[in-house]
């Protein structure tokens, strides 16, 4: 029944224990208003138009997606690109002044929308009538990718702003055209970083997260900007592109996540989450493993899904000590998954997880297809 799902949303959705709270937002949007009507696409004349050039700070754009994959589509590595990001202008100004970066790759483009606001499976939320909610206004990149490069490059240079050239497109059918392929379910304000499992445009299928990025965890960690260590803190974080993540059990022991410190902190200061909520720090390697110990099908046990939701702590014990649940300064150290990226037999596609069989190596997407039609 629709009650019986809404209990087992996570907070994402904007309920809490299948109640709906009258006018709370997606927890992601933290000033929820009804923009919609004010970005409706104008009707007018339908000749092309060209984008608008605007100068704006990486960390001022959202994210139009839920993950992305860690190479760009010409096989080279994300991670290489943000290395190659400059500063050509600003450096020698005052401390306090603005930096122009200028990246290897295409300028990215982004359009100004509110998204639809999406539950913790990737299904758009609808309101009481049964319309489909909408998230904040902002500028939304179609660049993923190139935008967490950007927003990394832009964080290890923190407290100093930085600021990169974006075309916004204003086109009627280029904007309606990227719109169809917006599935981010934190209105922007984060992203993931996985192999892509057989996750599709609903980006909705199960799939182990190599890291999460979410900028506002990797500064938040800096402590005063004034201070030798603020600048130290974010550089790290810039340069493992990952942020120091939980997964918690919801109230049907559901495993949820991961999300960002930041994130969590945003849901516990408004009481959107339980108070005998319990949570554990996001292992990415662990997580990659877990796909790869050979626990699938028949050989999989209740022995290693009980091994899978090991670890999970009361917020009250976990944050014994400190000033509250999620405070700055208390995330979880950030991890990231030792990537070997394997050929996979079946479909010829690199990927991360997977097993080995008679001498081969297939990848997890093509091992679940393979026992979807064994038990149908």
């Amino acid at each position: 029944s629709r009650k019986a799902r809404l209990r087992a949303f996570p907070p994402s959705c904007g309920f809490l224990g299948g109640s709906p709270a009258a006018g709370m937002p997606n927890i992601e949007v933290i000033s929820a208003a009804d923009a919609f009507g004010k970005l409706a696409l104008d009707s007018g004349p339908q000749c092309p138009q060209p984008p608008k050039v605007v100068w704006v700070s990486p960390l001022d754009v959202n994210f139009s997606q839920n993950v992305i994959y860690p190479k760009f589509t010409d096989g080279r590595s994300v991670d290489d690109a943000v290395g190659c990001i400059k500063v050509v202008a600003g450096e020698d100004s005052d401390k306090d002044g603005e930096l122009t970066l200028e990246a290897p790759f295409p300028t990215v483009e982004a359009v100004h929308w509110a998204p639809k606001l999406r539950d913790g499976e990737g299904r758009p939320i609808e309101d009481k009538q049964g319309a489909q909610r909408r998230g904040t206004e902002g500028l939304f990149t179609v660049d993923n990718r190139r935008l967490y490069a950007l927003q990394r490059a832009a964080v290890a240079r923190w407290p100093r702003r930085c600021r990169v050239a974006i075309h916004v497109v204003v086109d009627r059918a280029e904007v309606l055209r990227h719109l169809k392929k917006f599935r981010t379910r934190t209105n922007g304000l984060s992203i993931s970083i996985t192999e892509w499992n057989g996750v599709g445009r609903d980006n909705a299928k199960d799939f182990s997260v190599l890291r999460v990025w979410d900028w506002r965890s990797a500064v938040a960690g800096a402590g005063d900007p004034s201070s030798g260590s603020a600048s130290g803190a974010a550089a790290a974080a810039a340069d493992s592109g990952s942020c120091g993540c939980w997964e918690y059990l919801d109230n049907q022991d559901v495993q949820r996540g991961p999300f960002s410190h930041w994130q969590m902190r945003q849901w516990w200061e408004r009481k959107m989450l339980p108070p005998n909520l319990r949570v554990r720090p996001y292992d990415a390697a662990a997580a990659t493993a877990r796909g790869k110990d050979g626990a699938h099908g028949p050989e999989a046990s209740s022995a290693s899904a009980a091994a899978a939701l090991a670890g999970f702590r009361a917020v009250g014990e976990v944050f014994e000590g400190a000033p509250a649940p999620f405070a700055p300064g208390w995330s979880p150290q950030a991890t990231d998954a030792e990537t070997e990226w394997q050929k996979c037999e079946e479909c010829g596609r690199s990927r991360v997880e997977g097993w080995s069989a008679h001498g081969q190596w297939y990848c997890i997407n093509c091992w679940r297809r393979w026992e979807k039609k064994t038990d149908d």
